[in-house]
């Protein structure tokens, strides 16, 4: 029998802990052979006796597990540098300066092309107000959306149609095609085009239709003088051989029509507002009131525009407006981004 056996259970419970400790100390040290704390823990157990020794090792023990579990605290920062993180801010800033500035840009852009429309409604209006030239009278074609007016008579069987073009009514749309029809002046061989306006296709296609359209006799007219039309890019090129006409082009319209070279385009225009373009849809307080429809009109073909539109464009002055004041709220976002993160990369620590 192993002489142990026969020690009380309090002492073989002491042994078994001795052993742990010991036994854990010494895998420590295996495993950390360089650590500050465990050459403190060798030689605290090599020069240490009993008790003591057990305390002395457990004590050091313990700080070298506290020590390995707290990381080491960085050193001070100098002044004027930035870490990793910093860096990286900095960065971040000065790639939101380019789209900050891109958006500053772009509404400075709205902003002149809202001042440059602007100015040109106001001419465009100053010269439809003003008295009507006689257009036939002029040895010269004054500029375009000048007042002008014309005598003659109407040469019906030349008529020209130029589209399809369509015309929203209440938000239905409708095809038809722009109407134009040559207006000659007796006895002095002079002549000039007349763009009476919108007709449905129908009044193209069925004589019927055009019997109350078609004035006859000396007529007088008042309207503007007009370019015609800058054709996009998907619009084909007309053909005058085929009477396909897709934009208006004076020049073609004129020589198909058998007007002398450099006869001008005039195009008729009324003071009724929204004659063209047609009338809205039924107002609220219509509806409330059971006028939710809209009245029957027997409209006059051809439908010549007003002069409210006239001054109409796709984007309007204050389209521009909004366009410009959305890329500079964008533009200050995107900025006040930007310093924010360069100032927090720059500041001193």
């Amino acid at each position: 029998m192993l002489p142990f056996i026969h020690l009380p259970l309090g002492a073989c419970l002491e042994a078994l802990r001795r052993c742990a400790r010991l036994t854990a100390h010494h895998t420590a040290l295996q495993q950390h052979p360089d650590a500050p704390a465990q050459r403190v823990l060798s030689e605290a157990v090599a020069g240490l006796g009993g008790a003591t020794r057990r305390r002395a090792a457990d004590a050091a023990c313990r700080r070298s597990f506290a020590a390995e579990a707290v990381p080491a605290r960085p050193g001070p920062v100098p002044r004027g540098t930035s870490r990793a993180g910093s860096g990286r801010s900095v960065w971040s800033g000065l790639f939101l300066l380019a789209p900050g500035c891109l958006a500053a840009f772009l509404g400075k852009w709205q902003w002149d092309r809202r001042q440059w429309k602007q100015e040109l409604l106001d001419r465009r209006q100053a010269m439809m107000e003003g008295e009507p030239l006689d257009l036939l009278a002029l040895e010269e074609e004054p500029a375009e959306y000048v007042r002008v007016s014309v005598e003659g008579v109407f040469d019906h069987a030349a008529s020209q149609y130029v589209g399809p073009r369509t015309r929203t009514i209440a938000g239905n749309s409708k095809q038809g095609f722009l109407c134009m029809t040559p207006l000659r002046q007796p006895g002095s061989g002079r002549a000039v085009l007349v763009h009476r306006g919108w007709v449905p296709k129908e009044w193209r296609e069925e004589a019927g239709m055009r019997s109350s359209g078609l004035p006859t006799g000396t007529v007088k007219l008042e309207g503007i003088l007009r370019k015609g039309e800058d054709p996009g890019s998907f619009v084909p090129p007309n053909e005058p051989e085929r009477g396909n006409w897709f934009y208006v082009n004076v020049a073609e319209l004129a020589a198909a029509a058998g007007l002398p070279a450099g006869a001008p385009l005039m195009e008729v225009v009324t003071e009724t507002p929204g004659s063209y373009i047609g009338r809205g849809p039924p107002s609220a307080m219509d509806v409330l009131g059971g006028r939710g429809h809209i009245p029957k009109v027997e409209e006059q073909y051809p439908l010549p525009k007003s002069m409210q539109d006239m001054m109409h464009f796709s984007v309007m002055p204050q389209d521009h407006l909004n366009y410009a004041a959305t890329w500079w709220t964008l533009s200050a976002a995107t900025l006040a981004l930007a310093v924010k993160a360069i100032r927090q990369g720059i500041k001193p620590r």
